[in-house]
């Protein structure tokens, strides 16, 4: 069975997962508004259909599951699309622009009734009965963070009592505001921590520096996020956005016995003009590329075998905007600020 994909936003990541899909999936329909990247698309998939709107794509019969890919802002309603069609989607991070559509997204996904009203694609009395959200955390698919991961809870180490992440871009893409870099950024770290610790977020304290003066006055370019776990352990994530010598994520875990942590994905040493060392990117596809493959084929079998997926699902998304969300209320009041969370289904 070739698994027929629809791809709504054809940028960076979206053209990315494109042009990496393999073996029993293809690229069928697209999505992107903007004509020279949609261009690029059809050069990736050039039998691929395009569709004038990302409702159209997912509630297309030739359609068997969505890559959603497009800007923050309408990755929530393109998820409840999915749902009441009953399509399985890959959502890029964050699930959500804000708290409340998050919340949305689970309980439409976990209520056995969850829709009340009747659609030319869905019955009231249709239910899901199964999770059909999931979102991009790359990192549980990284060779390096998931070692750490079995050598945490493997017991050799001993209770986890503190993760500590390191999260560095080269350049700002287009945002220096902490708040946004918090929502668009640091839900990478804050999915790391819960899943490498096992634990949810009870309280968040956030402080920002703006590292350079010609940028906007509120920009808060170079973050510091400390968590509170309910299990009582500690996290605390550097997200700088401005370092400049290139792409680089870091993760260890503090346990009572020993520790973990991820090393450099670099493969060789260069020796040359006096100096040794790596070469560095400052693209985090390049840094993750296989973390990315390995989290699309997994994403793809279990679509087609009808399995549960392995990586992160809607609770995830969910639980990432709402501790995110708290990081921006913090770094606002300067104070200490409690995560507040909906119960899990």
């Amino acid at each position: 069975m070739e698994l027929q994909i629809g791809l709504i936003g054809a940028g960076a990541m979206g053209l990315y997962h494109a042009q990496s899909l393999r073996g029993s999936a293809r690229v069928a329909g697209i999505f992107e508004p903007d004509e020279k990247r949609r261009a690029q698309a059809l050069i990736a998939c050039p039998y691929a259909k395009i569709f004038s709107a990302p409702q159209e794509l997912i509630r297309s019969n030739d359609i068997d599951a969505v890559m959603i890919c497009s800007p923050d802002s309408t990755h929530a309603p393109l998820a409840l699309e999915c749902l009441v069609a009953k399509k399985p989607a890959l959502c890029e991070k964050p699930l959500a622009a804000a708290v409340d559509e998050a919340e949305k997204i689970v309980a439409a996904e976990s209520a056995p009734d969850c829709a009340q009203t009747e659609t030319p694609h869905r019955r009231a009395s249709d239910s899901l009965a199964k999770k059909y959200i999931s979102v991009g955390f790359n990192r549980r698919f990284d060779r390096a963070h998931d070692e750490v991961f079995n050598a945490v809870w493997s017991g050799e180490l001993g209770r986890p009592l503190l993760w500590k992440g390191a999260h560095r871009n080269a350049a700002a893409f287009y945002n220096t505001q902490g708040a946004f870099i918090l929502a668009n950024s640091a839900g990478h770290d804050i999915d790391s921590a819960r899943w490498l610790l096992q634990s949810e977020v009870r309280a968040v304290s956030v402080k920002g520096v703006r590292s350079r003066e010609e940028l906007p006055a509120d920009a808060r370019d170079c973050l510091l996020v400390r968590m509170e776990m309910q299990s009582g352990a500690l996290a605390c994530a550097e997200v700088y956005v401005n370092c400049e010598y290139g792409y680089e994520v870091i993760a260890e875990v503090v346990c009572r016995r020993g520790t973990a942590h991820t090393t450099s994905g670099a493969l060789s040493v260069r020796r040359s003009a006096g100096r040794r060392g790596t070469v560095m990117t400052d693209d985090f596809r390049a840094y993750f590329a296989q973390s990315y493959a390995h989290e699309v084929d997994a994403w793809i079998q279990s679509v087609v075998d009808q399995t549960p997926f392995c990586g992160a699902d809607a609770w995830d998304g969910y639980a990432a905007v709402a501790v995110a969300a708290a990081c921006g209320t913090s770094l606002a009041q300067d104070k200490e600020i409690a995560v507040q969370m909906i119960e899990k289904p």
